[in-house]
């Protein structure tokens, strides 16, 4: 029976991307707020196995407000879609899967009812600004060798609700990759 690693793939190099002290997007949204282009106080991820503000999965942000363990901005990592082409016709025949993988890293930003910014969006902008330059900087990736970024992602702001700590905004980040394993 072959059991490759299919699913984690997609997840694991964008956590790497993402996470790197140099060239991740925790320096990139320093640089931001040092800078005219926006006007917010700079946050960090802490990539680590025992954050409390970076999970892999998805997680309903209603959620993270009922338990103490996560607080926010909030980033999940997942997988959003698997398209094995394997019947039309399988692209590397002799491999296990082969197709499209899309990851979904997914941005939770709050803040308190009354304290409503004027400008909630540069914050999420701001957010956007890092990732996407972070996952399209040619000279910094790091994606592994049966794994094929082909720089297409897409932000998807959602709306600002109730939620979180009054006010909640989620956005999320597709990213299409090729996978042959």
């Amino acid at each position: 029976m072959n059991t490759s690693k299919i699913s984690g793939v997609v997840p694991a190099a964008l956590w790497a991307q993402l996470s790197n002290q140099t060239s991740g997007v925790n320096p990139r949204l320093v640089a931001l707020a040092d800078s005219q282009a926006y006007k917010f106080d700079a946050f960090e991820i802490d990539w680590s196995d025992t954050s409390t503000n970076f999970i892999f999965g998805r997680i309903d942000p209603g959620l993270l407000q009922e338990s103490s363990v996560f607080t926010f901005p909030m980033v999940t990592i997942d997988i959003g879609e698997l398209a094995d082409r394997g019947t039309d016709p399988r692209r590397i025949k002799t491999a296990t899967f082969s197709g499209l993988v899309i990851g979904l890293v997914e941005v939770h930003h709050t803040w308190e009812s009354e304290g409503v910014l004027a400008d909630f969006g540069a914050l999420v902008n701001a957010t956007g600004d890092a990732i996407l330059n972070c996952l399209n900087d040619h000279e910094v990736q790091q994606w592994p060798g049966n794994l094929l970024w082909n720089g297409r992602a897409r932000m998807v702001p959602g709306p600002l609700k109730m939620g979180g700590q009054g006010w909640l905004r989620t956005t999320q980040f597709l990213c299409p990759f090729e996978l042959a394993v």
